[in-house]
């Protein structure tokens, strides 16, 4: 493992004797651990993996090599036990992901310990894919979107929203997906205003527009898509504003390469909106990382100063919502290469293309 190597010698150079990750996530990426409910302690010479009876056979098949450690009391107890028995006076914690009953625990349990919360290690690592990750990446979208055609056909006047998400979730698992990245988003006519709209039965009527927000689970790794479509005519005003966010997200993607700075990319689809009369409908951010969490590093949105580098995997998803009318969101993913972006998914988005 690559990156826990690093984080080793980081231990070493910061002069600190342990790192205490409690972020299930965190630990899946740098151990491949497939179960849950448990924590790692990282040391310059050793890794410990604490868990309970229910995943000791499971950690022993995945990490062989970590020393595994059933507790037998609760779980932080036996980490103070270890964290004395190690004599560890400088020990770094995730402080987003630790309780603070937790950090209380070891603080006065541990006595002398130096307890300094830290933030985004691991994430930084995780922020460039592997090509293996890319792998996966691709492999969820490419379950995502075969999902999707299976059920465009179903897109019409008297389906609800909820049978929709339903059978959209039925095909992500025959397609040989886990399960859907998140809560499947299908939102018709003016419900589409509200950019994470809540399925609910509401039927399709004549002539709405379909908007659906919908990933894949692929051996951990996500996706996240969005297309909107449409089930009979489509209105001026819809045809307008449809194109202007094609238009935006295409502009943007096409400025995607390693050494922008995410805010100017962000900056690029918002720009083009505000100018188009409807920036004040474009209330989020223009994307956000995607790999073992939906919502992971970088951020893509007008506050973020990340510098774009190869290997980085992203949304792009601009939207413009219009309360009590409706909306119109799509979304993508690419991957920085070395000079520009390869955009991994590959649903059709032309006007002309998503009529059902």
């Amino acid at each position: 493992m690559e990156n826990l190597n690093e984080l080793k010698g980081k231990l070493t150079r910061d002069g600190v004797d342990g790192f205490l990750i409690t972020n299930e996530i965190n630990i899946h990426y740098l151990t491949n651990f497939t179960g849950s409910e448990s924590i790692l302690l990282i040391t310059p010479d050793n890794n410990y993996l604490f868990t309970d009876f229910r995943y000791v056979e499971q950690a022993q098949q995945d990490i062989p090599w970590i020393n595994i450690i059933e507790r037998k009391v609760s779980l932080i107890r036996t980490i103070c036990g270890k964290l004395k028995q190690l004599h560890i006076k400088k020990l770094y914690i995730e402080s987003l992901h630790l309780t603070v009953n937790q950090y209380y625990e070891i603080k006065d349990t541990v006595k002398g310990i130096h307890v300094l919360p830290v933030q985004g290690i691991v994430e930084k690592y995780r922020k460039r894919k592997t090509r293996e990750e890319i792998k996966k990446i691709q492999q969820a979208i490419d379950i995502a979107e075969k999902a999707y055609n299976n059920i465009r056909k179903k897109i019409r006047a008297g389906f609800s929203e909820k049978n929709l998400a339903d059978v959209l979730e039925f095909e992500i698992r025959n397609q040989g997906g886990e399960r859907s990245s998140f809560e499947i988003i299908c939102a018709a006519g003016s419900h589409a205003s509200k950019p994470h709209a809540h399925t609910t039965d509401r039927q399709i009527q004549d002539n709405d527009s379909v908007l659906t927000d919908w990933g894949a689970r692929f051996q951990f790794y996500n996706s996240d898509l969005t297309r909107v479509t449409f089930t009979d005519k489509i209105s001026q005003k819809l045809r307008e504003i449809y194109q202007i966010v094609l238009d935006a997200q295409c502009f943007a993607i096409d400025k995607v390469k390693p050494g922008r700075i995410a805010k100017d990319i962000d900056s690029i689809a918002r720009s083009y909106i505000e100018k188009k009369g409807f920036g004040k409908c474009f209330g989020h951010g223009l994307g956000h990382g995607i790999g073992l969490e939906v919502h992971e590093g970088p951020v893509i949105n007008k506050r973020s100063k990340e510098i774009l580098e190869e290997g980085m995997v992203f949304t792009v998803e601009p939207g413009i919502y219009i309360p009590e009318w409706g909306g119109v969101r799509i979304e993508d993913i690419v991957l920085v290469t070395a000079d520009s972006c390869n955009i991994l998914s590959h649903l059709p988005k032309k006007i002309t293309d998503v009529y059902r």
